[in-house]
């Protein structure tokens, strides 16, 4: 052979071996793009995927955040009728507090004048029953004058009548004074009647006075027609009449005017 045609061979072989690598790396770079193509793919799909689920998510969090916000409004209208509400609450509180305060002091002065009124009464009370006293006592003197007076006409009526002489009547004195000493009288018991009976204050007024003998402290036995109703102890006297305390035991409740009192020993 000649030396041209071994240079020609040598690079025909030179230059196949160069197009069979160039091939190679053609290959080779196409497999990586190819590679790259299809990891590209992959990562494509997964964010387009990752976006879509990011899409449903934002759409979610868009209903979520309109329910929310919808929620806050209904909240915040809410609130502002509660505060409406509260307001008018205190507005009322306030107005029934000083209501309150007014009646309180109105309580406290019915109660300054209820007391006043109670000793206003007690007062009456007892001025009532002094007069009571008085008009019952005002009434046995004019009734016990009317009886001496009627007493005294007759007396005088019958002395008009009368013509008599009187003889000279001798006492022995021995004698009367032995008499005397034999038949001592023993004090009967006072006996009277019920005038006034006060059942509040648990008193009563007897038709018995002075001139009765009665003095403070003697006790009475009041009766009914047949039963015993307590007795009574005497705190004031008059000429004609006396007031008597109920001792403890004593039915004042039944007592009544026109009762006897017999006195208690």
């Amino acid at each position: 052979m000649s030396k041209n045609f071994k240079i020609v061979l040598i690079l025909l072989i030179a230059a196949s071996v160069i197009s069979a690598v160039m091939a190679v790396f053609s290959f080779v770079g196409k497999e990586r793009e190819y590679m790259k193509r299809l990891l590209l793919e992959d990562k494509l799909s997964a964010i387009l995927k990752d976006k879509k689920g990011l899409e449903d998510q934002i759409d979610s969090s868009k209903k979520a955040k309109e329910e929310a916000e919808s929620k806050i409004k209904k909240i915040q209208e809410d609130m502002a009728d509660l505060k409406a509400l509260v307001k008018d609450e205190k507005e009322k509180n306030k107005d029934m507090s000083l209501d309150i305060s007014e009646k309180e002091e109105k309580i406290e002065r019915l109660k300054k004048d209820l007391e006043i009124e109670k000793k206003e009464k007690l007062t009456i009370s007892k001025k009532l029953e002094d007069m009571e006293f008085d008009y019952t006592k005002a009434k046995t003197d004019a009734s016990r004058l009317k009886q001496e007076k009627e007493r005294l006409e007759k007396r005088l009526f019958d002395l008009k009548e009368r013509s008599v002489d009187l003889d000279t009547i001798v006492v022995n004195p021995a004698s009367y004074s032995a008499t005397t000493k034999s038949a001592e009288p023993v004090k009967e018991l006072m006996r009277g009647r019920v005038l006034v009976v006060n059942r509040e204050y648990g008193f009563i007024v007897i038709d018995l006075g002075k001139n009765d003998g009665v003095e403070k402290g003697i006790a009475f036995e009041v009766k009914d027609v047949r039963d015993s109703l307590g007795r009574v102890e005497i705190d004031k006297v008059y000429d004609t009449m006396s007031s008597a305390t109920v001792l403890p035991g004593g039915d004042v409740g039944r007592m009544k005017k026109g009762d006897l009192v017999i006195e208690s020993r």
